[in-house]
């Protein structure tokens, strides 16, 4: 292509006036290439089953196309799939650009079963797939309605805890699975009057009474996907295969818990 400077020596194609040709032709191409694509994100890693269908598109806000979120305990391994073809035919998608999802700690059937069918689905539609920590996520939900110090225990089983807080500032530090005492200590470096406390299962006893239940206040996705969108625009099958997601259960497998 010739350069504009050859026939306009004082101007470069930066500043040419807005009505010139050679500008309009560019504005019309970004508009054309500007990235659009289809989220579909899904977590059973709990007594939970969310789903929930997104669009992204670059420099607009996130769009919810659908969302399902409901406590049920010991059916995501039937009804995962169900409700993920429910949501992609309910909005007339055929196949999603991209897949996110919560990764653990939590169930370890959950997270197999999360992990398990967001690899199949990556590898069939030849889509990117990307994970998020469990408890990370959920606190960056509840820290996005309220702005002040997100505090979350899971309840892990076996006297212990999958704890983890969040501030509001990035990035994420760690989950942690630990016993009462470990995260008593981790307490008292924290403001309990500027804090809010989530729980599932049963109220730990080391927990402030006014501690809030997840399952009576369930997570929405837009925030967790908001916290990764630039990841998610900026994903490829050469670095978020379905490889390349990994499970989070932090103890180990199931069988390595539990041998004797």
């Amino acid at each position: 292509m010739v350069e504009n400077r050859r026939f306009f020596p004082s101007r470069t194609r930066e500043n040419l006036p807005s009505n010139f040709p050679f500008r309009f032709r560019i504005e019309r191409l970004r508009i054309k290439d500007r990235l659009r694509m289809n989220l579909l994100y899904f977590d059973t890693t709990q007594d939970w089953i969310h789903v929930s269908l997104a669009s992204l598109e670059e420099g607009k806000p996130i769009k919810i196309i659908y969302e399902l979120c409901e406590h049920s305990p010991k059916e995501s391994s039937f009804r995962l799939v169900e409700e993920i073809q429910k949501a992609l035919t309910s909005a007339s998608v055929s196949k999603p650009d991209r897949i996110f999802v919560l990764v653990g700690p939590g169930s370890f059937t959950g997270i197999r079963i999360t992990v398990t069918t967001a690899r199949n689905l990556s590898q069939l539609w030849n889509i990117p797939c990307l994970g998020m920590d469990s408890v990370e996520a959920y606190s960056r939900y509840y820290h996005s309605l309220h702005g002040k110090r997100t505090v979350v225990c899971l309840d892990g089983k076996q006297n212990k805890y999958y704890f983890g807080t969040f501030s509001g500032i990035d990035p994420y530090t760690e989950t942690v699975d630990a016993k009462q005492e470990y995260i008593e200590e981790c307490l008292k470096g924290i403001d309990l009057t500027d804090a809010k406390f989530y729980h599932s299962g049963k109220i730990p006893g080391f927990f402030p009474s006014d501690s809030v239940k997840i399952e009576e206040t369930l997570p929405k996705s837009m925030p967790m996907i908001e916290a990764v969108r630039s990841d998610l625009i900026r994903s490829s099958m050469e670095k978020n295969n379905y490889s390349s997601l990994l499970p989070n259960y932090i103890r180990g497998t199931y069988l390595e818990t539990n041998k004797q």
